[in-house]
This record gives C-alpha cells, structure tokens and sequence, in this order.
C-alpha cells in the first residue's frame, strides 16, 4: 500500500469529502480511498441487496453500536430461570 500527500485540495471539495464521510459514518480516509478507487479502477459487479434499506434506511455503526448497548442486558441469561 503506498501513502500519499495531496495538495491545495479547495476548500469546497474538502468539504464536499467531509460531507460524503459523515453522512456514511466513515473516515476521510476511507472516503477517499472509496472515491479514488471507483474512479480508477474498471467498474465492479455492484452487489445485489435485497432487503427494506431504500424504504426505511438502515443505522450507522454508531447507532448499532448505541442499539446494541441499550439491549446488552436482554442477552443475558438467568440460570436461575432455567432450573
């Protein structure tokens, strides 16, 4: 993997990237490496998703995260209950 500095980015597409990477809850690196990548290399097989997501959306992974937490103690098991 190489590393690279990148120069006199404008501040209008700066902060179009920060837009991209906040709104999919991902580092403006990650973001760039996405952009970068889809643009130079021949386009991929998208894969298919079958689910409701483009109906009623789907969670970042701070809100997966927070869900998660919230029901933690709805996974522990009672052995007493069990008995």
């Amino acid at each position: 993997m190489k590393t690279m500095t990148i120069r006199n980015i404008p501040d209008e597409v700066a902060a179009g990237l920060k837009g991209i990477a906040d709104k999919s809850d991902a580092s403006m690196n990650t973001t760039v490496v996405r952009l970068l990548t889809d643009g130079v290399l021949p386009r991929r097989k998208k894969r298919t998703v079958n689910d409701f997501s483009k109906y009623c959306g789907g969670w970042s992974q701070g809100e997966f995260d927070e869900f998660e937490a919230a029901v933690a103690d709805c996974e522990r098991i009672d052995p007493e209950a069990w008995r």
